[in-house]
């Protein structure tokens, strides 16, 4: 039995599979105050930005294929804070997390992580509680960064 190798037959060439990838990773360079709930958090310094899709302008991951993608933040909060973050896909909560230091003089990072489905164009950014109140500083500088990362992970 014979078995003809297919790129071998006149007209049909390989065709190699297309392999997408996107990663950012980004950090606020400097302290923020004054949090209001349901505000966007703008991480403004990119180290890794494959493919685009973060902008340091507004703080949001527009996702180019569709696929699985994880995101993470950490944000470093000054002590006798209370805070609370949710990271959003389009309008929707996808995750959240709470920071209570209130009464000592320690800081902490509050991390929040996701696995999510999402399609070419979905939006995705790190903000405030939507309905909970923001009490104290957002830190950020060389002795621990607030930062936010995401990547595809499968498409």
């Amino acid at each position: 039995m014979i078995v003809l190798d297919k790129r071998r037959i006149k007209g049909i060439q390989p065709y190699p599979n297309q392999v997408h990838t996107a990663a950012f990773y980004a950090y606020i360079n400097q302290h923020l105050t004054m949090m209001e709930p349901n505000r966007i958090l703008v991480f403004d310094t990119v180290i890794t930005n494959l493919n685009g899709g973060y902008s340091p302008n507004t703080g949001i991951f527009t996702t180019a294929v569709d696929g699985v993608y994880v995101f993470t933040f950490s944000i470093r909060d000054h002590s006798t804070s209370f805070c609370s973050y949710e990271i959003i896909k389009n309008s929707e909560v996808v995750g959240s997390a709470i920071g209570v230091l209130e009464g000592t003089t320690m800081q902490q990072h509050v991390i929040g992580t996701v696995v999510i489905s999402a399609i070419h164009g979905d939006v995705i950014y790190v903000r405030t509680h939507s309905t909970l109140q923001h009490k104290g500083a957002i830190l950020s500088n060389d002795h621990g960064r607030t930062s936010f990362a995401g990547w595809l992970i499968s498409n």
